[in-house]
């Protein structure tokens, strides 16, 4: 079977996922089309080693030739500009159709419900989806249509690091310090903290000297100790038995591979009673699941006392994240998928009819309210946690989209508006 992966590009996330996918797949042949140059080659690399051909940015005419010679047609989906470019071009070309959800669909960026609609399959990242209004829809009429397979996988193969009941509590978070991952009022969630404790902060330097100024005033200027981006994040969960993982509750993650990681590694996570993090962390067997800082002081203080229990659910946390998401479950998942769609008949899809046919009707086509992109009412945009997704320099953002759509009037006018509103 011929599986043509049609993607934005195959960086962070998007190329562990295929790579998984690929290599617990021996069954058919995978063929990945890249629609914007590899920031990184390695991940192309990585790819083209697992046996996958990689071709990126074609021309129409060679990008019509391969998804006509695919069996299925993966569409690797999320609110990337250039994705929605290409598939308003695709009205006419004959295909059989899976889309694999990279985004839970529960905030901005929404999922479509017109264009999955066209889909023969559509695949979720997370059982949370299926709380998406769009997703909701889809299901009460074709609920055959829908699966749902974690984009999560290949922590089997990581080392188990040797971990001891005596050791102290070792704090740390690992990933995303953009307030639209991260949760903007993080630090306050230790304010009620009475152990002396540093969290060791590994990711980008966005908003360091935000968070440092949250816990000077709280009295806790030590609490957080940034050691910026790793390239060796195995490394770094080896050090530490507790992820403080709190995440913008408007946050757009589906799977959580930081969160999976850790817990692999025998990290005890603690997270908010968000969607995604529900779905993985079972409160009290594999992590805590908490919503106040009340909460976190009285869960940290058990953890203290209780360090035979804290290594229990590490190690809890580990077997269920190594069991539950590997490479084989996967690609065994994705088989029975591929075989359903197969039965059906190659079929041309209207696209533009279900995401427009101009740069602004695609990028309000993801928008959960777009009329206030169209009213200009960027006060309601920029209320709540919300809105820091919107003011995202990439992730199908305005700015995102005016910046691959510069001659757009639209884009161009929305994008001036909104950043003046916010400067304001």
């Amino acid at each position: 079977m011929n599986i043509v992966h049609l993607t934005a590009h195959v960086g962070g996330g998007i190329g562990k996922a295929l790579s998984s996918l690929i290599a617990g797949d021996q069954g058919s042949t995978h063929h990945v089309v890249c629609l914007e140059q590899p920031e990184k080659p390695q991940s192309v690399t990585q790819l083209q080693q697992l046996g996958a051909e990689v071709t990126v940015c074609p021309e129409p005419a060679m990008l019509a030739h391969i998804l006509g010679q695919a069996d299925i047609v993966q569409l690797e989906w999320w609110n990337h500009p250039a994705t929605l470019q290409c598939l308003a071009g695709l009205d006419h070309l004959p295909l059989r159709l899976l889309s694999w959800c990279h985004v839970s669909g529960l905030f901005n960026p929404v999922l479509p419900q017109q264009l999955l609609s066209l889909c023969d399959k559509v695949v979720l990242t997370s059982p949370c989806s299926l709380q998406a209004a769009s997703i909701a829809s889809l299901q009460a009429v074709r609920p055959a249509q829908l699966a749902v397979i974690s984009s999560g996988s290949g922590f089997a193969e990581q080392p188990l690091p040797v971990r001891r009941a005596d050791e102290p509590l070792q704090l740390g978070y690992l990933g995303s310090l953009n307030f639209s991952k991260l949760h903007p009022r993080y630090v306050s969630y230790f304010s009620q903290v009475a152990l002396p404790l540093t969290i060791r902060m590994a990711g980008d330097v966005l908003n360091q000297q935000v968070l440092q100024q949250q816990a000077v005033a709280i009295g806790k200027p030590d609490l957080l100790q940034f050691e910026g981006f790793t390239a060796q994040p195995a490394r770094f969960l080896a050090s530490i038995n507790v992820l403080p993982y709190l995440l913008n509750p408007s946050h757009y993650g589906t799977a959580e591979n930081a969160l999976l990681e850790a817990m692999a590694m025998g990290v005890v996570p603690i997270v908010l009673a968000n969607p995604a993090e529900q779905a993985v962390v079972r409160h009290g067997e594999t992590g805590f699941v908490i919503d106040s800082a009340k909460e976190m002081a009285h869960t940290l203080q058990q953890l203290q006392q209780a360090p035979d229990w804290r290594l229990a659910i590490g190690q809890a946390a580990s077997v269920q994240v190594r069991e539950q998401f590997t490479s084989q479950a996967m690609a065994a998942a994705f088989a029975r998928c591929y075989q359903a769609v197969l039965q059906q008949d190659k079929q041309a899809r209207p696209f533009s009819q279900a995401i427009g046919s101009s740069p602004e009707q695609w990028f309000l086509s993801c928008q959960p309210h777009p009329q206030h992109f169209l009213q200009q009412q960027w006060p309601q945009l920029l209320a709540g946690d919300g809105r820091y997704a919107l003011l995202e320099k990439t992730k199908g953002s305005v700015f995102h989209f005016h910046d691959h759509f510069p001659h757009n009037p639209a884009l161009a006018d929305w994008s001036r508006a909104l950043a003046c509103c916010n400067d304001n």
